[in-house]
Parts: structure tokens; C-alpha cells; sequence
């Protein structure tokens, strides 16, 4: 059976996504399992899974954690801080309280995958968009691949060992969950894989909802042979749904600028550090359904991009070109398949990249 949440690009070339793999507005209409979380049920993914979600309930523990100095700028640390914290001996009862908020946000991974895996009447009637064929594809998953700031670490072993306690009490054999280890860079990696020249110093992206990961790698002989983190960027005009046309085209635009300045900086830290001219070629991670630069106008912050014309990848071409005065190529991947492409040809299994929301990538997604 093919994959049911893959489609081919219009040339029939590349395989993409489509929107119906997102998992963040699945409706958990049924716990698989009662006496964990009941609180979640009739609640969709993002409303108890996320970076804001465990920030914001960490916040209500900052005293227990003796994390009371926390200030607003710091607050996207608190789930590393927890991590932490987690493991300090010299505070027994902060590690305490440190380790049952990853238990409880790992508990509700599990009863979220074991509601996949199951595919109950209830939860089936709530994902009326979702065949058969789409429930029997999660059914039939034996191995998914964690990524991201929240699969990393402690919080990620956590993540792991609850998921494989909630399939046991349904009595339910589990998804074998692997966890990877360079899971900051995992994108960065995918995206390095689509550049076509063998060598040289090339720009790669990623564009989140959260931050805007700048990097450039080195290619020898076909393989990336170093990887250089520059400074993130703050992701900006993520708003997702603005009604007036008007200030969404305005933040359209405010935000095409920052990310072609994003870019621009990115491409001449890394001349100013190689003293090698970067390659033409700029690969980007974006949090969108991104098809042959056409973006996905209905999906995250940088939806409101389509109103600057049909394609982006040639709105972010044509600019490029001009400022940096050479013809750039510049090439849009979903940042789920971005992730996946670290693992292709594995077979029955999803990448889920666990960070502001979850990202979906399946490793059988051909990219051309």
C-alpha cells in the first residue's frame, strides 16, 4: 500500500506532503486509556502538546522548581531548564516536581499515538478528512523517529519510556520509538542532502514558527563535511489568521523582507568565514506544505507569503539574485520531509519533529 498522505509533484518527479498528515489538529475524541490525563480528552493536539503548552504549565511550578527568576525574554528555556533541574541532586523535591511534568507531558505522547494506532470509532468520526486507508497507515507504523529541542536529552528518554508505559497498560505491542542524537541539526542535515553541486560552501535554513536557524555547510566530494551554526533569528509576523486584507499584506511584505535579510546575512557571515563564495544553490526548511515553491496558503505564519505572488521560491530568487548580484536557486522543503530526508528508505516509519508544534515526515518521500 502507498503512502496515503503523499502526493506527487505536478512534474511527477518529487513526492510531497499533503496537509492532511498534520497531526496538530487531530481531536483526541476517545482516550485509548482512562486514569492518565483525563483531562485531555475531546481537546486537539496543540491544545496539550507544545512548546507553549509545557511552558506555560511549568510557569505554574516555577517556586516548587526554585526557578522564580525566570523572566519573559528566558521563558523559551524553561523546558530545558526543567530537563535539568530534573537531575539536580542538591534539590530533591524541585527534581521531583521536575521529572513529573516531563511524565506527564510524555503520558500525553502516548495516549496520543496509541489514539493513532488504535483508530477507535470515536476518533475516526472526529477526522471525518481521514479514510481508512489514512488510519491504516498509522496502524500499520512500526518505528517512528523523534526529533527536536523537546526529544533531546533527558526530556526525550522521558518521552520514550511513557509512551511505552501507556501502549503497555492497553496491552498494545508499541511503536519502536528512536530517539537521535544531533536532533538540533536534523533539519539542516535533510536540507544539505538536496544540494546538487559536490563542493563548495553552501547556505541552508530553517524557517520555524519559533526561530529562524541560519547555518552553512561544506561539501566535498558529495558529502557535507562540516556544518556551522550562525545565530537564530527570532521568527517574526507568525500571526496566523488575519482577516484584513489590507494588514495581512503588510506583514506579508515586513516579513519577506526580514527573511531575505535572514538569508542575506547568513550568505555573507559565511563568505566573511570561508573567504569562499557561497554556492548558488540555498536549500530551506519551512513550516509550510511547501510544493515546488508554491506555498500552502491555509498553513502556519508563512501562509500570508502567497500574497506576494504565485511562487515564492521565485519572489525569494528574484531578490536574492539582485542583492547578491549572481543568479540564486532557492529551494523550498516542508520541514517534516526536511527532516525525514536524514533517513530515506526506511520503510513503516514517521519522523515527528517535537518542538512548537509537532512536524510529520515520512522517510519514503522522494525528493528530487
Amino acid at each position: 500500500m502507498g503512502n496515503p498522505f503523499l502526493d506527487s509533484s505536478r512534474e511527477g518527479k518529487s513526492d510531497y506532503l499533503t496537509p492532511l498528515c498534520s497531526i496538530n489538529k487531530f481531536k483526541v475524541a476517545k482516550l485509548p486509556v482512562y486514569n492518565i490525563d483525563d483531562e485531555i480528552e475531546g481537546l486537539i493536539v496543540k491544545e496539550f502538546f507544545g512548546v507553549s503548552v509545557i511552558t506555560n504549565e511549568i510557569k505554574k511550578y516555577l517556586e516548587k522548581l526554585n526557578l522564580q527568576n525566570i523572566d519573559s525574554a528566558n521563558e523559551k528555556n524553561l523546558p530545558r531548564l526543567v530537563a535539568e533541574k530534573s537531575q539536580d541532586l542538591n534539590d530533591p523535591e524541585g527534581a521531583a516536581v521536575a521529572r513529573d511534568i516531563m511524565v506527564r507531558f510524555g503520558n500525553r505522547l502516548g495516549l496520543m499515538l496509541l489514539a493513532l494506532k488504535l483508530g477507535e470509532p470515536e476518533n475516526r468520526k472526529a477526522r471525518p478528512e481521514w479514510s481508512d486507508e489514512h488510519w491504516q497507515y498509522w496502524a500499520d507504523v512500526k518505528d517512528i523517529i523523534l526529533v527536536g529541542g523537546l526529544a533531546s536529552g533527558i526530556f526525550g528518554k522521558i518521552l520514550k519510556q511513557q509512551v511505552e508505559y501507556v501502549f503497555s497498560l492497553k496491552g498494545v505491542e508499541p511503536y519502536n520509538i528512536l530517539l537521535y542524537d544531533n536532533s538540533s541539526q536534523v533539519a539542516v542535515l535533510g536540507c544539505a542532502s538536496c544540494i546538487k553541486e559536490q563542493n563548495g560552501v553552501f547556505v541552508v535554513m530553517d524557517f520555524g514558527q519559533t526561530n529562524i536557524k541560519r547555518c552553512y555547510i561544506s561539501k566535498c566530494d558529495g558529502e557535507v563535511s562540516e556544518i556551522h551554526s550562525l545565530t537564530s533569528w527570532p521568527s517574526q509576523n507568525m500571526e496566523w489568521e488575519i482577516k484584513n486584507n489590507d494588514e495581512k499584506l503588510r506583514q506579508a511584505k515586513e516579513l519577506h523582507s526580514y527573511l531575505v535579510s535572514s538569508i542575506e546575512h547568513a550568505y555573507n557571515e559565511a563568505k566573511q568565514q570561508t573567504n569562499i563564495e557561497p554556492g548558488c544553490e540555498i536549500i530551506i526548511s519551512i513550516a509550510n506544505y511547501a510544493v515546488d515553491g508554491v506555498l500552502n496558503n491555509n498553513r502556519s505564519g508563512y501562509a500570508k507569503l502567497c500574497m506576494l505572488g504565485d511562487n515564492y521560491a521565485d519572489c525569494l530568487n528574484y531578490e536574492l539574485s539582485g542583492r547578491l548580484r549572481k543568479d540564486i536557486s532557492v529551494k523550498l522543503i516542508h520541514d517534516g520531509t526536511a527532516v525525514a530526508l536524514n533517513f530515506r528508505n526506511r520503510k513503516d516509519t514517521v519522523c515527528l519533529s517535537v518542538g512548537s508544534f509537532f512536524g510529520v515526515g515520512f522517510p519514503e518521500t522522494k525528493i528530487v
